[in-house]
């Protein structure tokens, strides 16, 4: 049995994207009653994320490594996991992805050959929590990107919310077929009209690249827009103190 594609697909993303988030030390996440996943002995495990919303999913993520090859790093999983709900294994390029339900999380470890043995990622996710309706599916996908203006036709690749020590950190990307002044010029009105101000705006590599910092208050956001294999992208990094 193969883990479902769909959960498949957006857990390997946002592993990918917390290597990209500064912090992701909780300061103050939910509480919640995280499955423990083991480790085989010898190997190190180091927190990438106590606590992560990706797409209004909440996440917790820690790599792995390991001096022992993959397929002994593989088997200790594979035994852990032969029991639960929803076993099963894939291959997906260079890694082996394990996964299986464990009550309202879905565990997944993904591993890799590294010249010291093995390298991963142990990943448990709250995706049983709701009644799979049509109504909890479109409440859930309205929460993505709420609140970040953008233009018509837009798509929100991803909103990631995480905790730093005395801060809440959210980063949104967003991808359409806008020019990156258009973008530029749309973020700067909307923005304003939204009460942020203005403190940076820079456009860059023969308008290919344009940065934009906002403020209001005591929160901060930092807006990249650049374009890339002929589609633009918007990534926002907004910080706010708690």
């Amino acid at each position: 049995m193969t883990v479902p594609a769909p959960l498949l697909r957006w857990m390997l993303a946002a592993c990918w994207l917390c290597l990209c988030l500064p912090g992701v030390a909780a300061a103050a996440p939910p509480q919640m009653d995280w499955p423990a996943i083991p480790s085989p002995s010898g190997a190190k495990t180091f927190w990438i994320a106590e606590y992560i919303e990706q797409n209004t999913i909440p996440m917790q993520i820690r790599g792995i490594e390991s001096t022992d090859p993959m397929e002994v790093v593989s088997r200790f999983y594979e035994k852990w996991m032969a029991d639960k709900t929803g076993y099963g294994v894939s291959t997906v390029g260079p890694m082996r992805v394990l996964g299986a339900r464990m009550g309202l999380y879905q565990v997944t470890v993904q591993l890799r050959a590294a010249p010291s043995g093995t390298v991963g990622r142990l990943v448990a996710a709250v995706v049983y929590d709701e009644v799979r309706n049509e109504q909890s599916l479109r409440e859930r996908a309205e929460r993505i990107g709420k609140g970040f203006p953008r233009p018509a036709g837009s798509q929100v690749v991803s909103d990631t919310l995480s905790y730093d020590e005395g801060q809440r950190n959210r980063t949104i990307v967003v991808t359409n077929n806008v020019s990156v002044e258009t973008n530029a010029l749309y973020l700067r009105e909307q923005m304003i009209r939204l009460g942020w101000s203005l403190l940076q705006d820079r456009t860059v590599e023969g308008g290919t690249r344009s940065a934009l910092v906002f403020r209001r208050g005591n929160e901060e956001m930092a807006v990249t827009i650049s374009r890339n294999d002929g589609a633009y992208f918007i990534v926002a990094s907004q910080t706010t103190p708690e």
